[in-house]
């Protein structure tokens, strides 16, 4: 499993952590073939307690790849133990961490190849762009949810550059393997999905990593969701906070909810009632999310009343149609 089947050795490992999401992993695995059949690449993909028969379509499709793909049994212990297992798996000097459900686009394994081919030291790093997949790049809320959202803040950024550790976001992001494991890998302390990747950001800078980023390295991420589902992951975003601000001093605890949210909770109610402007949409979802995440941080691991603060607005914004993107079964061909 170390070399690419027509001889050389892999320069970049993909490594997909996956938990019964066959269908999308199937999609996401058919179009790095499509787009990246030549290049100098593994796969490892982690099966972590799949029950939807994840495996044996990672077999299928290892049959027929054009490079070495790799299944490892992540156990169900988390997708931080699961990028771990995958990065000691992996033989490349570099590993490319992608989410099952980020699609790659024809530039995606060729961006990465090259920039690690062009900055072959250690401390180099990139970030690529994750943008909606069709069709939810029709969705005003997942569109902000990507570009100024609480998932990823790619409007704030800047190509050409270097971003913030905080920007390691394992949708689209590569580093030497070698720093990564030197630094110790993802902290399995972290046991979902939320801040393992920007811990082990802030601890691969403290070792000198410097991350670029590259908007023209792009992946698509078919995630169908909707206001709701994102203030309930918050819940979980909230407590994992906790353990990320033990860890990483570069950043501080959130405020605790006062009064001053209380008045601008009771300011974009009265902006959702006069007719949802775009303004008051936008800040509302801002707020909320935020709203849910401190009270999830300040409070108890089972409180499931939040947001407390806000709660006829969380309605409000909630029951707004543009808050609620239609289903989108499958992504659209490429």
């Amino acid at each position: 499993m170390s070399a690419v089947r027509d001889g050389g050795p892999p320069r970049l490992a993909v490594v997909i952590p996956t938990r019964d999401r066959r269908a999308i992993l199937a999609e996401t695995l058919s179009r790095m073939g499509r787009y990246a059949a030549s290049e100098p690449i593994e796969v490892v993909v982690i099966d972590d307690g799949s029950r939807d028969d994840t495996g044996d379509a990672v077999r299928e499709f290892a049959a027929r790849a054009p490079w070495n793909v790799r299944l490892e049994d992540g156990g169900g212990r988390g997708p931080a133990a699961a990028r771990n297992l995958g990065t000691r798996a992996a033989s490349a000097p570099a590993c490319l961490y992608l989410g099952d459900d980020s699609l790659p686009a024809p530039s995606l394994i060729a961006g990465h190849l090259r920039f690690h081919a062009q900055h072959p030291d250690e401390a180099d790093a990139l970030l690529g762009l994750v943008v909606p997949a069709p069709p939810l790049d029709h969705s005003p809320f997942i569109r902000w949810l990507h570009e100024e959202g609480t998932q990823f803040g790619y409007g704030a950024l800047e190509g050409g550059g270097q971003v913030p550790a905080s920007c390691f976001w394992t949708s689209n992001v590569s580093a030497k393997r070698e720093l990564v494991l030197g630094v110790g890998g993802f902290d399995e302390g972290f046991l979902g999905a939320a801040c393992e990747d920007a811990e082990l950001g802030f601890r691969l800078a403290r070792a000198g990593m410097r991350l670029h980023y590259d908007p023209g390295t792009v992946s698509m991420h078919f995630h169908p969701t909707d206001l709701a589902q994102t203030l309930e992951r918050m819940r979980g975003v909230g407590v994992a906070y906790r353990r990320l601000c033990e860890l990483a001093p570069e950043i501080s605890a959130p405020p605790r909810p006062a009064l001053r949210h209380r008045v601008k909770a009771a300011a974009l109610t009265v902006g959702m009632l006069a007719g949802h402007p775009a303004w008051a949409r936008t800040a509302s979802w801002r707020f909320l999310c935020d709203e849910v995440q401190r009270e999830a941080y300040w409070g108890s691991d089972d409180d499931t009343e939040a947001p407390r603060i806000g709660r006829r607005l969380a309605r409000l914004a909630v029951a707004d149609p543009l808050s609620n993107p239609p289903p989108a079964p499958r992504p659209l061909p490429a």
